[in-house]
């Protein structure tokens, strides 16, 4: 196998339809599709049921208690067939003839080697900045740090790089930004320059609700923070980033997340900013 295609789904079996119509015409013995319900109560598991009655796909389905995106993926990464490992939301769906020249693609990757390509929404309107002119990078973050490429993109990584990182879990928390895994990810990105996804945004998820996500989440804020810290390239970024940390340090009162890196200094002389950011989004973000 491949590809493994991984759809988290929560409450959406209404969405599932069009990422299922969007694989059913790509037919590939080369890859599956695995999705991992986290919880739902819909009727997710017998519209699933049905594309599995159906034999046209490889169709795989998981659920699993309620706790976020990322143990989804975590437990997905953990039963992946596929040589990669591809994400595809439930409110996402893949372009017409685009699996059998990705699979082609990463039939050339080099070990431990990834893409990156294009994501677009529902109006055609690509999410990102185009990539630099380059083939490959050495790393995910050096897109926007080195390039200055920011803005939502696809990657298909090796399983047997997720497979040595996963999310960390937080009690009581249910969200973490996917940054905080793939910025620690030590693997070259083949720069894939075609719009293979497609995306509708939903008006319960991330894009609309981040002030109440941060909030419920600090502690995976506070991580992301941090990491970001060692990442950044400039001074006052690093600065930027470490006040950050300090504000979600104090707001995140039941998992303390200490700093142990080579910037230790600059995270001290952060703290007044930080307690300024603290109090920023205590008042004027309501935490």
């Amino acid at each position: 196998m491949l590809l493994t295609i991984f759809t988290p789904t929560y409450n959406r079996a209404n969405k599932l339809e069009n990422v299922y119509n969007s694989l059913k015409n790509q037919i590939s013995s080369e890859y599956e599709w695995l999705i991992v319900d986290d919880g739902s109560i819909d009727n997710t598991k017998k519209i699933v049921e049905k594309f599995i009655n159906d034999s046209l796909l490889n169709v795989r389905y998981i659920k699993k208690d309620n706790g976020g995106k990322h143990t989804a993926h975590n437990l997905a990464v953990d039963e992946a067939k596929g040589k990669y490992f591809m994400c595809l939301d439930s409110d996402d769906f893949l372009k017409e003839n685009t699996i059998n020249s990705l699979l082609e693609k990463l039939k050339i990757c080099k070990k431990n080697e990834g893409i990156i390509s294009y994501k677009e929404n529902q109006n055609q309107h690509m999410l990102s900045d185009y990539f630099p002119n380059k083939s490959t990078i050495d790393c995910i973050y050096d897109l926007e740090m080195k390039y200055n490429c920011k803005g939502e993109f696809v990657f298909i990584f090796p399983t047997s790089v997720l497979k040595k990182n996963k999310f960390p879990i937080y009690k009581d928390e249910k969200f973490i930004t996917e940054a905080v895994l793939y910025d620690k990810l030590k693997c070259s990105m083949i720069l894939y320059p075609h719009v293979i996804q497609v995306c509708e945004y939903q008006t319960n998820g991330l894009s609309n609700n981040l002030n109440r996500i941060m909030k419920k989440n600090p502690s995976g804020y506070c991580l992301y923070f941090m990491q970001r810290i060692d990442i950044q390239l400039k001074l006052t970024a690093k600065i930027v980033m470490a006040a950050k940390y300090v504000a979600f340090y104090f707001f995140s009162k039941k998992n303390k997340i200490k700093y142990n890196g080579e910037n230790f200094s600059i995270v001290i002389i952060s703290i007044p900013l930080g307690l300024l950011f603290w109090l920023y989004y205590k008042i004027i973000r309501d935490f």
